[in-house]
């Protein structure tokens, strides 16, 4: 036999083999779902039922698991099936093992057995035809006809693309990922089990990370299903009773299909002196409760501030009761794992588990008012941050910077930082580089931040407190254990609690969404109702519906400011998308804002009209529009006006004129609704100069003169008073300007409008000044 047909004949086999182990199909099935997969470990049919269609995206086959080695992904060459086990071979001859179960909703794949040499492994890609609405933190796609999902069963298993050594997910999640052929569901586990040296949070490189016995990569599991999409909570609902997932109830309902879910709260910096007026005005407004902003005078330990609370945890405790007989929930704020320098974790004494980004040694020893110290190596303290911290035994020093060269030496040291004790240092003593961040706080390691969690749950279960944000999530990942810590940071603190809690985040994480009532972006420090991130809040609504979360608006700063209208503005949006949001309102802005009777009057009323589903799809629709204004008042019970007004804008420029030849713009704009109170609003649009003397004037008869200059991006609000309030280019307050006598009512019909100023020299701007009027009454009824 000759060379040529020997080659041949390989060549066949090989084909043959090939041909057989795409054609060995093996169907799991569960009462609504099957998944098929064939014998190379290509995901070949993912199909609800009864149905039956195939929701593989053609020609894009997705494979069960990838193993990950030396940064290189590894497909599948083989898989062998068992009764309930599949086999899978890989090119360098790795093997994994996977125990496969059949749920009644779902079914359940486990990782059992695998090669030793493994880095990681990828659950997926699970590719679909599925493209409509992707679910990408959940990790659910669907059309209108079939949704298909992907929930990670454990801590270890995270949901999401791996990107980096650490496991960390930074964005809003991958789970399910837009393809040009549908989507892609995927999950991975990355070895913990063994020391790393790693990239920490992005951030700090070569970080020397300790392995743990539980990050191993055995019993990484994952539970896939597909369902109609209507059915997707009652199966995730049923996966997390059935797996031990958290499962969060908030009277006796689970949080994620309660009528509570989402409802908006006050935010407050309240003491036992003043509990009693905030929790009324929470009460009159129909808020779900009261939370606080920063009740702790140190994070870590989580010590009171005894100024706010004079008696402690019972001071607290008698707040929470007092909200509880209201019917309220009472809750607070912290920054999850963030140490705070005051903490009993960092002074007198430092905790040996403060989180470290690596070490040196001393090359000399030194006594304990030496500035400048000598260290072996100068890796881990090239890299500036925000408290420039070392820990040598039991004393923190803050250095400038390390020399350039040999010998190098920390420069300028700063010795028993914060509040720690100078010492003498032997030669040779450990010089620990602890990992800070920009609010000047440290982190636990993995061993610590089980102690912080418990802290937290401590304090929820001795105070009955049942609201908390896990604010600063992000600092988990200063453990080095990317999504497993963030992940089992919660879990932690939610396997503690004794009684049920409702939890928030600024972060959205696959497997922390089973404890996450709501996420509540958007914050009210940048400018006025309006102007306060609003294209950011609107934009995060869609996020919340295809990830099966409650909409949320953000925060609201309620000051002594705030006006009526723009108060209108933000409940207009919550009603347009049935959102929560949560209303910063401190002692002082209720004690000062002139309008704070109609401000409580006005949420009760949007609220209760909003709870009671009293508002159409097609005023929701209206509703949820930034440009519509529009006001809500009672009319009986379950009964509501619903105002609505219109704008009309005009522009003023500077002009080149002939001489002799008016400045002025003039324009007619129309009342359609009946004799009315108007409102103008100007604005100096433009990057730099001012406007001066502005005048109005209204139907060829009342001319009024401002008292006022606007520089670029400030803004003039005039209603029928006898003032103006004055707002700069965020739409924050600056003062009141008088005017020398108000707007007039307009009657029904055709108005004209003049306008003039004068312009600095060399301004780059122009005027717009909207008209606001009344265009119509709705009737809003709850059934």
């Amino acid at each position: 036999m000759n060379r040529i047909n020997v080659k041949r004949i390989t060549i066949s086999i090989l084909l043959l083999i090939s041909v057989n182990l795409l054609l060995a199909q093996q169907k799991f099935l569960s009462k609504t779902f099957s998944l098929s997969i064939d014998g190379m470990g290509n995901i070949t049919a993912l199909e609800v039922l009864p149905a039956g269609k195939n929701l593989v995206a053609k020609d894009s086959a997705g494979v069960l698991l990838q193993l990950v080695k030396d940064e290189k992904r590894y497909k599948p060459v083989s898989a062998t099936f068992a009764k309930s086990t599949v086999t899978l071979r890989y090119p360098d001859g790795q093997i994994a093992r996977i125990r496969v179960s059949s749920k009644n909703t779902y079914l359940r794949f486990e990782l059992i057995e695998i090669s030793k040499d493994a880095d990681a492994v990828i659950w997926g890609p699970l590719n679909t035809s599925l493209g409509d609405t992707i679910g990408n933190t959940i990790g659910v796609v669907r059309s209108p006809e079939f949704a298909v999902g992907i929930i990670a069963l454990n801590t270890k298993t995270t949901g999401g693309e791996l990107v980096n050594e650490e496991g960390a997910v930074y964005d809003r999640g991958t789970t399910a990922v837009k393809k040009n052929f549908g989507s892609s569901l995927q999950a991975f586990t990355v070895d913990r089990s063994h020391n790393r040296v790693i990239t920490v949070w992005d951030r700090w490189k070569n970080v020397p990370v300790k392995g743990i016995p539980e990050g191993k990569l055995e019993g990484s599991a994952i539970a896939v299903f597909g369902s109609k999409p209507s059915a997707v909570l009652p199966v995730i609902s049923n996966i997390e009773q059935s797996e031990g997932l958290p499962h969060p109830v908030w009277k006796k309902e689970w949080i994620k299909q309660s009528e509570y879910t989402g409802r908006p709260y006050m935010i407050t910096s309240f003491s036992e002196e003043n509990i009693d007026t905030l929790l009324n005005y929470a009460k009159r407004m129909g808020l779900a409760g009261v939370y606080h902003e920063g009740p702790f005078a140190s994070w870590g330990n989580f010590e009171l501030d005894k100024k706010l609370f004079p008696n402690g945890i019972k001071g607290f405790t008698e707040c929470v009761n007092k909200a509880h007989a209201k019917g309220l929930r009472l809750g607070f704020h912290t920054l999850s794992n963030f140490i705070t320098t005051n903490d009993a974790y960092v002074t007198p004494k430092p905790n040996p588990h403060l989180a470290t980004a690596g070490s040196s040694i001393l090359q000399e020893a030194i006594d304990k008012d030496a500035t400048v110290l000598t260290v072996q190596s100068p890796e881990y303290f090239e890299m500036q941050s925000d408290l420039n911290s070392i820990r040598i035994d039991d004393e923190i020093i803050r250095f400038r910077e390390v020399s350039k060269n040999a010998p190098y030496q920390l420069l300028d040291c700063v010795r028993g930082a914060f509040g720690t004790k100078k010492s003498n240092h032997a030669r040779g003593s450990a010089v620990n580089r602890l990992l800070d961040h920009p609010y000047k706080v440290f982190f636990p390691d993995w061993i610590l931040q089980k102690e912080i969690a418990a802290n937290i749950a401590n304090f929820i279960n001795e105070t009955g407190a049942d609201q908390m944000d896990f604010d600063g999530h992000e600092g988990t990942y200063a453990t080095g254990m990317g999504n497993m810590s963030l992940s089992g940071f919660a879990e932690d603190v939610y396997k503690a609690i004794k009684h049920p809690v409702v939890f928030g985040s600024s972060r959205a994480a696959h497997y922390f969404w089973h404890m996450d009532d709501y996420l509540n972006w958007g914050e009210p420090w940048y400018g006025g109702f309006r102007e306060s991130q609003s294209d950011y809040r609107i934009d995060n609504q869609k996020f919340y519906e295809n990830n099966y979360m409650p909409n949320m608006l953000g925060w609201f700063l309620i000051t002594s400011q705030t006006k009526p209208e723009d108060v209108d503005w933000m409940l207009a949006r919550a009603a347009g998308y049935n959102a929560g949001y949560a209303l910063v309102v401190r002692y002082d802005a209720i004690k000062n804002n002139p309008f704070i009777n109609e401000i409580v009057e006005q949420v009760n009323s949007w609220t209760e009209a909003q709870q009671k589903n009293a508002f159409s799809q097609a005023q929701k629709q209206w509703l949820r529009v930034p440009e519509h204004d529009v006001h809500l008042e009672r009319d009986g019970v379950n009964a509501w006006k619903m105002y609505r007004y219109k704008k009309v804008v005009f522009e003023h420029s500077a002009k080149e004129l002939q001489p002799g030849e008016p400045t002025s713009s003039e324009w007619t704009f129309q009342n359609n609704t009946g004799k009315q109170n108007v409102q103008m609003i100007l604005l100096a649009a433009g990057n730099t100069g001012e406007i001066s003397n502005p005048v109005i004037e209204l139907d060829n008869s009342l001319r009024i003169h401002l008292p006022v200059s606007l520089k670029a991006g400030q803004s003039l609000v005039i209603d029928h008073s006898t003032s103006a309030n004055l707002y700069d280019q965020k739409g924050k307050f600056i003062r009141k300007v008088t005017l020398p006598q108000p707007l007039p009512e307009l009657a029904e019909g055709s108005h004209h409008l003049l306008f003039d100023c004068a312009f600095s020299e060399g301004a780059d701007i122009n005027v717009k000044i909207t008209v606001r009027l009344s265009d119509g009454i709705e009737k809003v009824q709850a059934e």
